[in-house]
C-alpha cells in the first residue's frame, strides 16, 4: 500500500505531459481504488477540482467494470434480506461514484436501527413505521420525494439515507432492512405503480405506504377498492415480492430516470444489469 507521500506524488502526475507516465499513474491508482478514499482523507492538502475530475475519469470505468463482473453474486447469500441489501448496496455505490463503499450502507442501516431500538420500536412494525416515516404526527426521518419523484437519486440508498427523501420502493426497502435488524419481518408488495411494504400483524395482512407517512392499510380493503381490482390484484397483494422482483423494479426505475436525465452512459450500465438479471 503506497505511503501518503507516494500518493501525493502520483496525484501530481495525473496530468503529466507524457502519455506513458499518465498511463502508469492510472494503473497505480486503479489498483488501490478500494483504499483510496481513506488515503485521500489523510493527505495534508485536499484534492483540487482538476484532480477530482481526473480521478473520476480514471476510476469510474474501473468501478463500473467491477460492478458488472460481480453483479448477481448477491443471489447466493443465505437470506432474502441479505440478498436485497447487497444488491441495493452495489447499485447505490455505483450511483454514488468511485469513492463509495458498498459496506458503508450496512453501517448506516445499523446506526439507524440502533436509534430505532433505543426509541422503543422493539419488534413492532407500526412503531418502526412511525419512527421512520412520521406517522401520527411524529417527525419523519424519511419522506416521499414528491418534488423529484423520477430522479435517479431516489434509487441510491446512500443519497436517500443522507437526504431523508426517496421513492416508494427505496423507502420500503429501508423499512424492510431496518426491520430485519430489529427482528421484524417485513416484505415487499409488487403493487402496480406504487410499491408497498407488506406486514402480517395480529393475524391480519397490512400494506404499508412508506411514501405517504407509512400509512397502514388492510390488504382486503386495498384489493377491494383499487381501480384495477381483479383476481390478479388479490394475488399480488397476498404474495411477497421476491428480491429479484424488487431489484428488477429498481433497475426499471433507474432506466427511466437515466432517460429523463439524458444520462446514456449510466443507462447502458443499468440495462446490462437488467439483462444479466433476466438471463439468470
Amino acid at each position: 500500500m503506497p505511503r501518503t507521500a507516494d500518493l501525493s506524488h502520483l496525484l501530481k502526475l495525473l496530468d503529466d505531459e507524457s502519455p506513458v507516465v499518465r498511463d502508469a499513474v492510472r494503473k497505480e491508482l486503479a489498483a488501490m481504488r478500494r483504499e483510496l478514499p481513506e488515503r485521500l482523507l489523510a493527505l495534508p492538502v485536499p484534492l483540487d477540482g482538476q484532480q477530482e475530475r481526473l480521478l473520476a475519469e480514471i476510476l469510474t470505468p474501473v468501478c463500473r467494470e467491477d460492478l458488472e463482473e460481480t453483479w448477481l453474486a448477491w443471489r447466493w447469500l443465505s437470506t432474502p434480506e441479505a440478498r436485497l441489501e447487497e444488491a441495493l448496496s452495489q447499485i447505490s455505490a455505483f450511483l454514488s461514484g468511485w469513492h463509495a463503499h458498498c459496506e458503508e450502507m450496512s453501517r448506516q442501516l445499523d446506526v439507524l436501527a440502533e436509534i430505532a431500538l433505543n426509541d422503543g420500536c422493539g419488534d413492532d412494525a407500526r412503531k418502526l413505521s412511525e419512527f421512520l416515516f412520521g406517522g401520527r404526527g411524529t417527525e419523519a426521518r424519511l419522506r416521499g420525494n414528491s418534488a423529484e419523484y423520477y430522479a435517479a437519486n431516489n434509487s441510491n440508498l446512500f443519497w436517500v439515507l443522507e437526504k431523508g427523501l426517496g421513492n416508494p420502493i427505496s423507502l420500503c426497502c429501508i423499512f424492510i432492512l431496518i426491520g430485519r435488524r430489529l427482528g421484524i419481518h417485513i416484505e415487499g408488495c409488487n403493487f402496480p405503480g406504487h410499491f408497498l411494504a407488506r406486514v402480517v400483524q395480529d393475524g391480519r395482512v397490512w400494506l404499508v405506504d412508506c411514501f405517504n407517512r407509512g400509512r397502514f392499510m388492510l390488504s382486503e380493503d386495498v384489493a377491494r377498492h383499487h381501480p384495477a381490482a381483479n383476481p390478479s390484484m388479490d394475488e399480488i397483494i397476498h404474495e411477497s415480492a421476491s428480491v429479484e422482483t424488487i431489484i428488477a423494479r429498481v433497475l426499471r426505475n433507474l432506466d427511466e430516470a437515466c432517460e429523463r436525465e439524458n444520462n446514456m452512459p449510466r443507462r447502458q450500465v443499468v440495462r446490462r444489469l437488467m439483462l444479466k438479471l433476466m438471463e439468470e
